[in-house]
């Protein structure tokens, strides 16, 4: 047993060894074939010992496994790469077909001509259109007719030429292919070139970390290959391929061209534009259900949908429209409650809290009025029953007179004040797209049958316990209207004061008025305490205002008269600059003066004299009259006889009478934009339905309410803005 069990044993060895060896034994004879893809070689053409490059990848490395033949006569492979093989042509061959073995792998290469005509190299070998290229070889003069460049077949412009060096320019689409040049009858190929153009980039405007794709030719794929720029600042490549890169605009960007840079060659690019995040303004409705459609107001939207992207509480919404400052979509339900997003080409910002759920508000109408004014709701989910409906006005209840599913009717509440409206329904709350303002006029005194005031009031100031003077010069005197509306003459020492021509009003912080006497060339000054003394005299005032510093600023009546700047002990002198000023000017905080000249403008627009500095006419606005909102001379105004008084920090209003509207001046951008247009007549009520029938002059409370002189309709009208 032990015998037979040894001889087994030493049968089994036997077979493992044979198995070993013949392993081996074909380990050595296989050889491993490489995955040859040849490209391209140059050039085609040339004598005894010129280079000729095999352009292609995955080639062998080892150059002793090459071999290479010109019409059957051999060439030494000189080097060897896994992209390039590099034979030099040898001597005594002949023109004849270029061939290549590695190991036991044959290829045909290509002709090669034996001549004098030949490429070494080119520089660069890719470019845009209109670039140069330096074509290095030999045999290149020619003394019967010049050398001629292709690029892909098409016919390249010689810029220069001698024997062994052309400078030629790259047309346009030429796409990739071979560079060739013929002379006498002979060709020679070089190497392909690779023609790069930026066909269009998307989106063309946006900010920092904006994704950008450029669609074109020729680019690298290898993303570091691509040098991005965006007006001298290089860019992040996130993809490249041939024919579209995307980039991340980097930080510190301005607007101006995009280009690509490859191998050192610039290829120019459209302008991208930089622009900041959108802005948000208002969303309707801030609550709903499915189905409903979603309005989003405000500014730096694209025009092109697909640039805007829309995500109620981090969902993706699709939009049905997009333009520069709307857009719109249809609620998809089921976002759940969260806020509303607004993406413009990677850049981000976020809007107010949205409710998924079926109680929503689309409109208010009119989203303005006093109290009594009479309110219609559109939305969804309001209660049929009235009294189950509650509306609360900045929190304020207001009582709903008729209710349907989708439209409540009630009357603004006593007591309104300006902020949110809220509807509220079985425990849902929903609220207006924007806040409903207190706003509106109203009459505080006067009418077109009232006998208040004579005809023809000039001026209007408000004191600082927010009393209302009016100069009625048809009586010769100053009326004082208190906050309730009580009409009374203006007193020193109990007893009326008479005028002789009253005109312009102002009132200092102290509570002092001065008024201008333009029948006696005078202004008067009338203390709290009731003294009556002529501030200044010598020259014929009209309407005017006060500098932070106390000084006046004062028309002179007359054609062509000009403006006096009188300084608090009664000396005045001519101001430079304006010419004939007849409405209320404006001297802001910093000492800039803004005043209306019918001299220079027609009385169409707000001229300007900066602190210290020179004269600006049509500053805003233009000699020529209409009615429209812009920025500069752009703006149209239609006589700003209302004149001109502070709104708040940077801001103006302007009267702009015969357009019966108050228009504000952001005297930053010197953007004017309109924030209320009455129509002509006699009648209070809203922003919208309210009518005016003169606007002579204009004053403000502490509170920012606007007083204006109605002297057509012999009455002064309060409007309320906030």
């Amino acid at each position: 047993m032990i015998i037979q069990y040894k001889k087994s044993l030493s049968i089994g060895l036997m077979l493992f060894l044979l198995l070993i060896i013949g392993a081996c034994k074909k380990d050595k004879t296989e050889t491993i074939a490489v995955a040859f893809k040849i490209d391209s070689y140059y050039p085609n053409s040339g004598n005894a010992g010129t280079l000729v490059t095999i352009a292609g990848t995955g080639f062998g490395t080892d150059i002793k496994q090459y071999s290479a033949a010109i019409a059957g006569k051999a060439a030494e492979v000189i080097s060897a790469t896994a992209e390039a093989l590099v034979i030099r042509m040898p001597e005594g061959g002949t023109t004849g077909a270029l061939t290549l073995k590695y190991d036991t792998q044959s290829f045909d290469i290509g002709p090669y001509t034996y001549q004098d005509l030949t490429i070494t190299t080119v520089l660069p070998a890719n470019g845009p259109a209109g670039s140069q290229i330096r074509i290095t070889g030999a045999g290149f003069s020619s003394t019967t007719a010049p050398a001629t460049v292709l690029i892909n077949g098409k016919t390249a412009l010689v810029v220069s030429a001698s024997d062994n060096l052309i400078v030629a320019e790259v047309p346009a689409e030429v796409g990739f292919g071979a560079i060739m040049v013929k002379v006498n009858g002979k060709e020679a190929k070089g190497q392909n070139f690779t023609y790069q153009a930026i066909d269009n980039i998307k989106p063309l405007s946006g900010g920092k970390n904006t994704k950008v794709t450029i669609n074109g030719t020729g680019f690298e794929e290898l993303a570091a290959g691509n040098i991005i720029d965006f007006n001298g600042i290089a860019a992040t490549v996130l993809e490249a391929s041939k024919e579209k890169l995307v980039v991340l605009a980097p930080d510190g960007l301005k607007t101006g061209p995009l280009s690509v840079n490859i191998n050192g060659q610039k290829i120019p690019g459209p302008t991208f534009t930089v622009v900041a995040p959108p802005s948000i303004g208002i969303v309707t409705p801030l609550s709903g259900p499915k189905g409903t459609e979603m309005t989003i107001s405000g500014t730096l939207f694209s025009n092109s949908a697909d640039e805007n992207k829309v995500f109620i509480n981090g969902v993706s919404v699709p939009l049905i429209s997009a333009s520069a400052n709307q857009i719109k979509l249809v609620l998809p339900g089921g976002t759940g409650s969260g806020s509303v997003k607004v993406v413009v080409n990677d850049q981000a910002t976020d809007g107010p809290q949205f409710k998924d759920q079926t109680l929503g508000i689309l409109s208010v109408s009119p989203d303005n009025g006093l109290a009594g004014t009479t309110v219609t709701i559109k939305g969804s989910g309001f209660s049929t029953t009235t009294a189950d409906n509650k509306v609360y006005f900045n929190g304020i209840l207001a009582a709903v007179k008729t209710a349907s599913e989708n439209t409540l009717i009630l009357d603004a509440p006593a007591g309104l004040t300006t902020g949110n409206l809220k509807v509220v329904v079985a425990g849902q709350e929903a609220l207006a797209p924007q806040d409903f303002k207190r706003a509106g006029m109203v009459t505080l005194a006067g009418g077109p049958n009232s006998s208040a005031f004579g005809s023809f009031m000039a001026g209007i100031a408000v004191d600082n316990n927010g009393n209302v003077y009016v100069t009625d010069r048809s009586n010769n005197v100053v009326k004082k209207i208190a906050s309730n509306g009580t009409v009374s003459v203006l007193q020193a020492n109990g007893a009326d004061i008479v005028f002789d021509t009253p005109f312009g009003i102002v009132i200092d912080k102290q509570n002092n008025i001065y008024v201008s006497d333009i029948g006696r060339n005078h202004i008067r000054k009338i203390t709290p305490s009731g003294q009556n003394t002529v501030y200044v005299s010598g020259f014929s005032p009209g309407l005017m205002t006060f500098d932070a510093a106390g000084n006046l600023y004062v028309n002179i009546n007359g054609a062509f008269a000009g403006m006096n700047r009188v300084n608090t002990i009664g000396g005045f002198s001519k101001i430079t600059g304006p010419l004939w000023p007849m409405a209320h000017p404006l001297v802001d905080a910093l000492g800039n003066l803004y005043y209306v000249d019918s001299g220079s403008a027609s009385n169409n627009a707000i001229s300007y004299i900066a602190s210290g500095g020179s004269n600006l006419t049509n500053w805003i606005g233009f000699s020529d009259p209409g009615y429209q909102d812009g920025i500069g001379t752009q703006a149209r105004f239609n006589s700003i006889a209302g004149g001109l008084i502070p709104y708040g920090t940077g801001r103006l209003i302007a009267g702009d009478r015969h357009n019966y509207a108050l228009r504000e001046i952001d005297i930053a951008s010197k953007r004017a934009s309109t924030l209320a247009k009455f129509s002509s007549g006699f009648a209070d009520g809203t922003l919208a339905a309210a009518k005016l029938g003169s606007m002579d002059d204009m004053a403000i409370d502490q509170d920012g309410n606007v007083y204006i002189l109605d002297a057509e309709n012999k009455a002064v009208r309060k409007v309320f803005l906030k």
